[in-house]
């Protein structure tokens, strides 16, 4: 591809992964989320399931009654994926897209606010806000612990907002007479002075509109629908579409079909935001995953980072988790995603021992590794009666599995430096 405006990923890249089938503090599917620039922490929005009594009220509220009047869940998830915090939202909107801001240590969410019922009686915000993420906490538009919520323009609806971290740009997306993007200097907004910077009319983002980010001189889109039973009308492999935006220009840059992540099942493209890691930016796309759920978070990952030689780097090398009965063959076991020719290739390091004498879990992937569809490739084994080779697959279930050991042919070492797969 070639890059035009700064800030601008290659879309039909290679894909790797920042969170896989994650379940969050609520059942219903997410909606959006946010990274924290410091910490690396990410915040899930989704609408609050039906059932439930949050504080102030005196009984269980239906998951209709939660939609049309706004009623949000935020979920705070570790680098890792691991649930660390939640905050319930009472009259904020749909929760169609969210930012994170670090002040001092502090994590910040900006979101819509001052949600009102749509001809369907669905809630959407009319305006944006910012405030400190307290956990375990019930917040309430209107409430002073929140920021004075900010209307680009009167009369505007589906007023939502992100950020962009490599420029510190707040970017709000409302509905006057057709979207529009605005955008901002996030330190003035913060403090309460509005000054548009830049305006673009939203372009066909080829489907139903999920989501929106900004990187530099490019705005992107999401837009799909699931791949689920109750939708025959979105086969295999769905109708997922990323858009770049020129942000001088409003002209489409580029505009691809997502294939990637075809295992998930369910597989609703939801939320986009940018993440900087080692200065290198990534742009994240999610998916709502499980049919018919509890619903699972998915966050897929297009990198910044150059080809060196042919190769691109997208998750550099990372701990592989033992199982009992496994233990570290001279160098313990390791795993990294590279994009060699633009196909995105598992490839894992070290090695394993013990006695294995049936087909065997060894490890546990993390996220960043975890395919959504089963990678596998033969290594080297202890040689036994001739046998000298073993399967080790890795599969969406974050297991690492060595097949071929039995009884009467045990497995006592199997090296893994020549794992190498193509990873899905």
């Amino acid at each position: 591809m070639s890059v035009s405006v700064e800030g601008q990923i290659d879309l039909a890249g290679p894909v790797g992964k920042l969170l896989h089938r994650r379940p969050l503090k609520n059942s219903t599917v997410m909606q959006s989320f946010g990274i924290d620039p410091v910490t690396g922490e990410i915040f899930v929005l989704q609408v609050v399931q039906g059932g439930l009594t949050l504080s102030g009220e005196s009984g269980p509220v239906s998951g209709a009654d939660r939609v049309a009047h706004g009623d949000l869940c935020v979920t705070r998830l570790s680098p890792t994926g691991a649930i660390t915090g939640f905050m319930y939202l009472r009259g904020f909107g749909h929760g169609v897209s969210m930012a994170v801001e670090n002040r001092a240590g502090v994590s910040y969410l900006w979101t819509e606010t001052a949600s009102k019922p749509n001809s369907k009686n669905e809630g959407y915000g009319t305006a944006v806000t910012h405030f400190e993420f307290r956990t375990n906490t019930v917040l309430d538009h209107g409430s002073p612990l929140h920021a004075k919520p900010y209307t680009p323009a009167v009369g505007a609806t589906g007023v939502t907002c992100t950020i962009d971290p490599t420029t510190n740009r707040l970017v709000v997306r409302f509905n006057l007479s057709g979207m529009k993007y605005e955008s901002y200097d996030l330190a003035k907004a913060a403090a309460g002075v509005w000054e548009p910077i830049a305006r673009i009319a939203q372009p066909d983002p080829n489907g139903v509109f999920q989501g929106y980010a900004s990187l530099g001189g490019v705005l992107y889109m999401l837009a799909g629908q699931a791949i689920a039973a109750d939708n025959p009308a979105n086969p295999f492999p769905g109708n997922t579409y990323l858009t770049a935006v020129d942000w001088t220009t409003g002209a489409v840059l580029d505009q691809q079909h997502v294939l990637a992540a075809p295992g998930l099942e369910y597989r609703e493209p939801e939320g986009m935001a940018v993440s900087v890691r080692g200065g290198v930016p990534h742009l994240h796309f999610g998916f709502a995953c499980e049919d018919p759920g509890p619903r699972t978070c998915t966050i897929l990952s297009l990198s910044g980072a150059p080809e060196i030689d042919g190769v691109k780097v997208l998750t550099d090398w990372q701990a592989i988790s033992l199982a009992a009965g496994a233990v570290a063959d001279q160098n313990a076991p390791k795993g990294r995603l590279i994009s060699i020719a633009g196909t995105t290739t598992l490839q894992l390091s070290g090695g394993v021992k013990g006695t294995f004498d049936a087909d065997a879990v060894i490890g546990t992937l993390p996220d960043a590794l975890t395919p959504s569809m089963v990678a596998r490739a033969s290594v080297p084994r202890n040689n036994n009666a001739g046998f000298a080779v073993a399967r080790v697959e890795a599969d969406s279930d974050r297991q690492l599995r060595l097949y071929g050991g039995r009884t009467t042919n045990v497995i006592t070492w199997a090296q893994l430096d020549t794992f190498s797969a193509v990873w899905r």
